[in-house]
């Protein structure tokens, strides 16, 4: 599987059409995701065919219509583990202009998808701004957890939804592979606690902050921001380029 499966409605005038669309999230999917390891499961959900990206036209979105959206596809699809709701519209500006307005339409969102009782995901807002600070506010000092909102600038406003089994599955093997290197080094250096670190409880691993660490570890500074920063802002190019003929038939 090249890119996410797609789930389309006509463009309407003045807007780019599904295909351009794709291929331009694509790449921020395979080149930023996967490529700099920024989440450890998006590579197998997408070859096993279960990353979505349904893509929602229009210029005033509403909770409804988006959970409507989630529900329908899921149940079409049950095996899809993370579905990728992009937003366009027929400008150049991002459907939302604030990053911060976009948290505000999920919270929204996701109290109108809890009540059609569909299988559980978490959600979150990809923003081509996300990270800026609002005007008047002064910039978040770089840790793990700040370079996270970093990371989510996609080309378009994009809502990721992930499936809470996916996540539930792979913090269970995040806890294993922490529980196996723990007997390993016990072994080598502490051989006497090795019976007792058989017999213990599973330490537990909070999930995401083991994926900002890493994250932090590989691309907060030096070669691996400044290839980040190429990447991104390479795409952020190339959908400008392959949108404007679009805009401009308007």
């Amino acid at each position: 599987m090249e890119g996410a499966r797609r789930h389309d409605e006509p463009a309407p005038a003045g807007a780019p059409p599904p295909e351009v669309v794709h291929r331009i999230h694509d790449r921020y999917l395979i080149e930023v995701v996967e490529q700099l390891g920024l989440c450890p499961f998006a590579r197998r959900s997408r070859e096993l065919g279960r990353v979505h990206r349904p893509l929602l036209y229009g210029e005033t979105p509403s909770p409804e219509q988006a959970a409507a959206r989630l529900h329908a596809l899921v149940q079409a699809h049950p095996d899809a583990e993370i579905v990728l709701l992009t937003f366009l519209h027929a400008d150049p500006r991002p459907l939302w202009e604030r990053a911060r307005a976009l948290d505000d339409f999920v919270k929204e969102l996701r109290a109108r998808y809890d009540a059609t009782e569909g299988p559980l995901f978490f959600m979150v807002g990809f923003h081509p701004r996300s990270g800026e600070p609002e005007p008047g506010e002064t910039p978040p000092r770089l840790t793990p957890d700040s370079l996270v909102v970093q990371l989510r600038r996609t080309p378009d406003p994009v809502i990721q939804c992930v499936r809470a089994e996916v996540l539930d599955r792979v913090r269970r093997q995040a806890q294993q592979a922490a529980h196996a290197r723990a007997l390993e080094e016990a072994r080598l250096k502490y051989p006497q606690l090795v019976e007792l670190l058989e017999r213990s409880i599973q330490p537990d691993s909070s999930l995401s902050a083991d994926i900002a660490r890493k994250n932090f570890e590989g691309v907060a500074t030096g070669e691996g921001r400044e290839r980040l920063e190429a990447v991104l802002a390479d795409i952020q190019r190339e959908r400008d380029e392959a949108y404007a003929p679009w805009w401009q038939r308007d």
